[in-house]
């Protein structure tokens, strides 16, 4: 059985104006703040957990130093945290230009002034609460309920181990511009101890129909790692819930050596297993990833499939800085790619990215 919680809709209008102001470059204390700072806050620090914090300071030259930190036992704890790794940072940059202390801009979803303290009068977001079975609301991304959404992301993060827990870590920027675009947004968090994927996937699988029973009209898939593995099989099983897959450096085979044939062919079979005629794809791939010795191979197959498909298709093979395992979090990701990725999602299929893009996105 799929447990449904229900949850109270947005009052029309006000929420969301208080949303954009408070997610807004206008909310950072400078003048001009540098393009990493304004992305890491008004779409990085969307995806956080309670308790999160946000930390930056910021030079006359324009250079910034910042901390985005979620999922920690206190809000003080989180400011603490958001401090030292903000002062790190700063550290290394003294003498180029950075010569302002760090200070905290928000603690779970509150503004706060230069004393550390809540601004009285700025604009807050209170976070989520609730969901749909194993689906949580993203508590700090805008909800506005199945009747007028245009539908349910669900981010699912990767797997490192049972010892190491991803559920408090924040979701990926580009999730927030498919926020912005109507999408209501939920976590698909597991608890590392029981994050199998022959117990995961099954889980995913079943509690998809309730999501269309709550009312929402489409369905995309988006994942991390394990995460994106999983979405593209769940999707493959489920074609008539499933609309689109976003996968970011899908991975399930570890990083052996002796297992990178097997998982390139995995790879490949997993992908081919999605309907042609109805679920749009879009892998994302990183150089430096650990556990892909190869995207050029990954992204040439999909590529090839994106030929044979009548659904948008598109591998998208990241050049530039942001890399690695987890460089889809990059916020130099964000600002190249989140044009493809929301384009993807919904645009017309004559006009929707297709084939291996390596360039940034800025045209969508």
């Amino acid at each position: 059985m799929i447990l449904l919680l229900l949850f109270t809709p947005l009052a029309a209008g006000a929420d969301e104006a208080a949303h954009a102001r408070f997610f807004s470059a206008r909310s950072i204390p400078v003048p001009l703040p540098s393009t990493g700072l304004s992305l890491s806050f008004t779409q990085h620090y969307r995806g956080a957990v309670p308790h999160s914090a946000f930390a930056f300071a910021q030079g006359t030259d324009g250079r910034a130093a910042w901390s985005l930190v979620s999922g920690h036992d206190s809000p003080e704890e989180a400011q603490r945290m958001a401090l030292a790794n903000c002062n790190r940072q700063l550290t290394r940059m003294r003498g180029e230009g950075v010569g302002s202390p760090c200070r905290i801009l928000a603690v779970d979803g509150d503004l706060r002034g230069p004393d550390g303290r809540p601004q009285p009068g700025a604009p807050s977001v209170s976070p989520e609460r609730g969901g749909i079975g194993p689906f949580t609301r993203s508590p700090f991304h805008l909800h506005r309920g199945p009747r007028a959404a245009e539908g349910a992301v669900i981010w699912a993060h990767g797997y490192g181990g049972a010892e190491e827990d991803h559920r408090g870590h924040a979701l990926p920027g580009i999730m927030t511009p498919l926020n912005e675009a109507g999408f209501d947004v939920f976590r698909f968090d597991r608890h590392p101890g029981d994050d199998n994927l022959f117990v995961t996937l099954p889980r995913l699988v079943r509690a998809l129909p309730a999501l269309r029973e709550a009312g929402y009209r489409r369905i995309v898939l988006a994942g991390q790692s394990r995460g994106a593995w999983q979405a593209i099989q769940a999707a493959a099983e489920r074609p008539d819930l499933v609309d689109t897959v976003l996968a970011a450096a899908p991975a399930a085979h570890g990083e052996r050596p002796e297992q990178r044939a097997v998982a390139l062919e995995d790879f490949r079979r997993v992908i081919a297993g999605l309907d042609e005629r109805r679920t749009r794809l879009a892998v994302m791939l990183f150089d430096r990833d650990e556990f892909d010795p190869s995207p050029e191979e990954r992204a040439q197959a999909v590529a090839a499939l994106a030929q044979r498909r009548s659904v948008p298709t598109l591998a998208l093979w990241a050049t530039g800085p942001a890399r690695g395992h987890s460089g889809v979090s990059d916020w130099r990701f964000t600002r190249d790619y989140a044009g493809c990725v929301v384009t993807l999602v919904q645009a017309p299929p004559a006009s929707a990215p297709r084939g291996l893009r390596r360039e940034g996105c800025g045209g969508g």
